[in-house]
């Protein structure tokens, strides 16, 4: 059976109650406020409602991404970013919807920060530098017209004064930012500062914030408004013009507040999916329920081709059917005659490295289903409802490998720990930590384990404190260790012969200078493996 033809088996979309339809919704994003109105992105269009939430609706319905709303100071109109034609670039549409006006049409991104007046923008721009880390703010007309840099000549983010003499802004790349969630929490000397820049004098005010990240100001009235972790959590903080005092107004310790805007003294922001309002004279956090009943198609019930998204697939252990993972669902299909089945048909969830024992009694995945990794076991003799086997710590767990005697399974995790586990005893056991391995090469699999054909020994590498790696051995019954390759080379992808009288692996004896982290220099050095038994 083809897997185009199974796309026919394959419906994705959920069918919704009168109850959920009424029913807050969730993942509204990058808030913003005027007087009246609230406007936020969902499902990638710009929306806006009444400043309670209620009668939202949609302006934008362009099938490309729209982000960053914000409101004219008179709040008749609302600037974003947009990618209608391929290129982030900032528009304008009027609050009562209309066709999105195009302001900016360069051919690097333009990401909207604000407006100096009703009618003047200004936005984030890299087309001044080659280096895409050091971008500036750019003011230019509503028409077109008069586009500059403003003075400042690094800034990512930007908010001035009311009399527009001063502006508090960053100059570093914002790591909160979606398209920079690997840096969230960064501690280095890139973590962006506030500064307060006087445009007349030219001086510079450092707002406190040493050893934290500190972005997204916005100024209203005598105090900068921004979000910071120096509690590891990003919460809203303010700072006094006045009296140098920062204060902090939120204490969240779950999630991080998203995004800022401030306007007639309130701020929106974004935290856990919901929007918050937090009134500045009342000093009090409040969330907006908005509840978006939207014609969604991808909500709708279809038909989904597999074929383009199969992963980790195997044949039975006697070749006659076909397992593997697709879209968060385990599937097997026959090799000639028979059905396609989805045999964890959890649509809720998410189900990944599908494995058949070698006796074919069981088919094994990892699912997300009860709220982290399970190991599970769907026993393919008497079709008994799937058994969910704990493996531990919340982590990222790597495929769990049979072994040939159908008794275990060994897997990995994140953090760079190899496991396997005794179906019949259920509890995990540790074969080994690799401390000293790369925390930026958390790949698939990063141990390299391999079974013996008896069973009883496992394969693996590990780093050593000159940073190459060896091969070990690992004897289940003894729960001993031992280094097989010297040191002296990097050896890798360990392998039994099918008789296990030979272990064979790959080694390298010119690594060595590629070994040095990031470090440019050991860039498109050329290493040469070779193997050994």
């Amino acid at each position: 059976m083809s897997l185009a033809l199974l796309s026919t088996t394959a419906l994705s979309g959920p069918i919704q109650t009168a109850s959920a339809q009424n029913s807050e919704t969730l993942l509204v994003r990058m808030p913003a406020i005027s007087a009246n109105n609230l406007a936020f992105v969902y499902g990638g269009d710009i929306w806006i409602s009444n400043i309670d939430g209620s009668n939202p609706r949609r302006l934008t319905v362009n099938p490309a991404v729209e982000q960053n709303p914000v409101f004219s100071p008179d709040g008749k109109q609302i600037a974003f970013t947009g990618n209608y034609d391929g290129n982030s670039d900032v528009y304008v549409i009027p609050i009562e919807g209309g066709a999105p006006k195009r302001i900016t049409y360069h051919p690097s991104a333009d990401m909207v920060r604000g407006w100096l007046s009703n009618t003047e923008l200004y936005f984030t721009a890299t087309r001044d530098y080659s280096y895409a880390l050091s971008p500036r703010m750019h003011s230019i007309n509503l028409d077109g017209t008069n586009e500059k840099p403003l003075v400042m000549p690094e800034a990512v983010q930007g908010s001035p004064s009311a009399d527009k003499r001063y502006w508090a802004y960053i100059k570093n790349t914002d790591p909160t930012d979606r398209s920079n969630v690997a840096f969230k929490r960064y501690r280095g000397g890139g973590m962006p500062q506030l500064w307060i820049f006087d445009t007349q004098t030219k001086n510079i005010e450092i707002i406190p914030g040493t050893g934290s990240n500190n972005v997204k100001p916005q100024w209203l009235g005598d105090k900068v408004y921004f979000l910071s972790d120096r509690d590891l959590t990003m919460n809203l903080f303010s700072y006094d013009l006045k009296s140098k005092k920062t204060d902090k107004l939120t204490n969240f310790n779950d999630y991080d507040i998203k995004s800022l805007n401030a306007a007639a003294g309130k701020i929106a922001f974004e935290q856990a999916g919901k929007i918050h309002l937090f009134d500045i004279a009342g000093n009090k956090d409040n969330t907006v329920a908005i509840s978006i009943q939207a014609d969604a198609p991808y909500k709708r019930q279809h038909y989904i081709d597999l074929a383009s998204d199969v992963r980790n697939f195997e044949l039975s252990p006697k070749g006659i059917r076909t397992l593997f993972e697709s879209r968060g669902e385990i599937f097997t299909i026959p090799k000639e005659k028979g059905e396609a089945r989805n045999i964890s048909n959890s649509p809720a969830s998410y189900e990944k490295y599908p494995a058949w024992s070698p006796d074919g009694k069981f088919i094994s995945y990892l699912s997300d289903k009860n709220g982290k990794y399970q190991l599970v076991l769907q026993n393919q003799v008497t079709k008994a409802a799937p058994e969910y086997i704990d493996l531990g710590s919340t982590h990222f767990y790597f495929q769990p490998t049979w072994s040939p005697d159908s008794k275990k399974l060994f897997y990995s995790d994140s953090h760079l720990n190899l496991y396997y586990i005794d179906i019949a005893v259920r509890k995990p056991v540790l074969v080994k930590a690799d401390k000293l391995g790369s925390q930026t090469n958390r790949t698939y699999n990063p141990l390299q384990p391999a079974w013996s054909p008896d069973s009883k020994w496992i394969s693996y590498v590990a780093t050593l404190p000159s940073t190459v790696s060896a091969v070990y051995l690992y004897n289940l019954e003894k729960e001993s260790h031992t280094q097989v390759t010297d040191g002296m080379s990097n050896a890798a992808a360990p392998a039994f012969s099918r008789d296990g009288k030979y272990l064979f692996f790959l080694a390298s004896t010119d690594v060595g200078l590629t070994n040095s982290g990031l470090h440019m220099s050991a860039y498109q050095r050329p290493v040469n493996y070779n193997a050994y038994a």
